[in-house]
């Protein structure tokens, strides 16, 4: 499982790459601000085809930010995009910012784009958390958050009311190492039930 799981996550790297440098979404990008790509790219554990980009920008207004998603909609011709201004919504676990969630089919495969806009500060918050879970990643792991993302990916609870960062906890932390155990894991210290 985890080599097919590993493989997986190669392709879609390799996807990601022609989305970022290929048809140059990373250049558009840099245009309105200053791009890093984060989440499961960033670590290396992608699991489907979702990239989580942060625009780092104390003075990016709803203006440029619409005049971005125009480019986007002509480069990526999305079927779908959803902005939101979480300046004004301050909605629990999401980020003080501007948001465009693009919806695409690239290279015959659905992919979801997040970008948010942020400013410096809650970025580094945001960089510190991915890159403590980078330092603790090594094989066994890295392949149990593969086996779990995997498994769980399309969960109707999944991104709703647990996360990503849920997963990493466990096993990072927690040391949970199968499904059964962070159903359990869950529960307890979130009292979600699967």
């Amino acid at each position: 499982m985890s080599i097919i799981l590993e493989e997986n996550n190669k392709k879609i790297i390799r996807e990601a790459n022609e989305i970022l440098y290929t048809l140059g979404l990373h250049d558009l990008l840099k245009k309105f601000s200053n791009p890093h790509v984060s989440g499961s790219y960033h670590l290396k554990i992608m699991t489907w085809r979702d990239l989580d980009i942060y625009l780092v920008s104390d003075t990016i207004n709803n203006d440029n930010f619409f005049e971005l998603g125009k480019e986007i909609s002509h480069m990526l011709e999305p079927s779908k995009m959803s902005f939101r201004n979480e300046m004004i919504g301050k909605t629990p676990h999401l980020p003080k910012g501007l948001y465009w969630g693009v919806h695409t089919s690239l290279f015959e495969q659905q992919w979801k784009i997040d970008i948010w806009s942020i400013d410096a500060k809650e970025f580094n918050e945001k960089q510190y958390v991915t890159e403590e879970i980078k330092i603790q990643l090594h094989d066994t792991n890295r392949n149990t958050i593969l086996e779990l993302k995997n498994l769980l990916h399309d969960h109707p609870k999944y991104r709703k009311v647990f996360f990503s960062v849920d997963i990493y906890d466990a096993v990072l932390n927690d040391h949970i190492d199968c499904i059964q155990s962070f159903e359990k894991w869950l529960y307890i210290k979130r009292g979600i039930d699967l």
